[in-house]
């Protein structure tokens, strides 16, 4: 049975206190995230996901409300911050901005290095951590900043899970990629929660890649937690998707559409290849 890895109870939280220029960013959030969950995390920008990611590792703390992690609070004074951050993992937008060191190698071990690990252990874990996200040994001594897009955002996840998190968070991770270097990443993430059964919490605005990919979506707006559960269900709520700004999939618009128009198609397809798939099926036995 799964046992709670984060639960969030009315976690609120303010920009400028104080200043006479608050901004509510978070408004009374009560979540669960169980163990092993691949959530997709979808809202436009300024519907308060980016401020919940950075709650969920302790990078900033909450105005008001409870975080707990493995059912522990973590804003008790002897829970211990840092350990926390090794254990939730956050790769940041376009996180080639945190590549830094001299060389590929360098920088998968800083993360590691700086938990006080023996060396041994510091080069086994980045060796490893190299292996999962597809970086040759070739790479291993080259500058990061002379790798590919893709390549870098690979090297930066490698230095987060060299720090072997239990959760990994990612926001917008394929953020200004070419669509070969989108699938590339996402699909390496699939393929670490396959593995690994590691939790993983995608934060996007693309439709799209949630929908090949997560098994749980969470929707913001203005702070608030408004949709929650299978994209299949989610999707359903086209109207209140376009308000907040997002809408549903291409493919899952078109299948909206043929039945608007009196196709009697069956299921809740939600990626491309499902809804072919359903308009297949329907128009071979209709």
């Amino acid at each position: 049975m799964n046992y709670m890895s984060i639960k969030l109870q009315n976690v609120n939280y303010i920009y400028g206190i104080g200043t006479g220029q608050e901004k509510h960013a978070l408004k009374n959030i009560n979540l669960e995230i169980n163990d092993g969950e691949f959530i997709g995390l979808a809202g436009h920008t300024g519907s308060g996901k980016s401020t919940l990611v950075q709650l969920l590792n302790g990078l900033i703390r909450a105005s008001g409300g409870t975080i707990y992690y493995n059912g522990q609070n973590i804003y008790d004074k002897l829970y211990n911050m840092r350990d926390l951050r090794s254990r939730v993992g956050l790769v940041f937008q376009y996180p080639e901005h945190q590549l830094f060191e001299t060389t590929v190698i360098n920088d998968v071990q800083f993360g590691p290095k700086n938990l006080g690990l023996p060396q041994l252990e510091v080069e086994l874990r980045s060796f490893k951590a190299l292996k999962m996200t597809g970086i040759g040994d070739d790479l291993l001594d080259v500058s990061p900043f002379t790798l590919s897009g893709g390549q870098k955002r690979r090297v930066a996840i490698a230095g987060i899970l060299a720090m072997q998190p239990e959760v990994l968070v990612l926001d917008e991770p394929v953020a200004g990629l070419d669509p070969a270097g989108r699938d590339e990443i996402l699909g390496l993430l699939k393929k670490l929660h396959d593995d690994n059964n590691i939790t993983i919490i995608l934060v996007s605005h693309s439709m799209d890649d949630i929908a090949k990919y997560v098994d749980r979506m969470l929707v913001m707006n203005n702070g608030e937690i408004v949709l929650d559960g299978k994209p299949a269900e989610v999707f359903q709520f086209e109207k209140e998707l376009e308000q907040t700004g997002l809408g549903v999939p291409q493919a899952v618009k078109v299948i909206h559409q043929l039945r608007e128009a009196g196709a009697s198609i069956k299921g809740k397809p939600v990626t491309a290849e499902e809804s072919a798939s359903a308009i297949y099926n329907w128009l071979k036995y209709s």
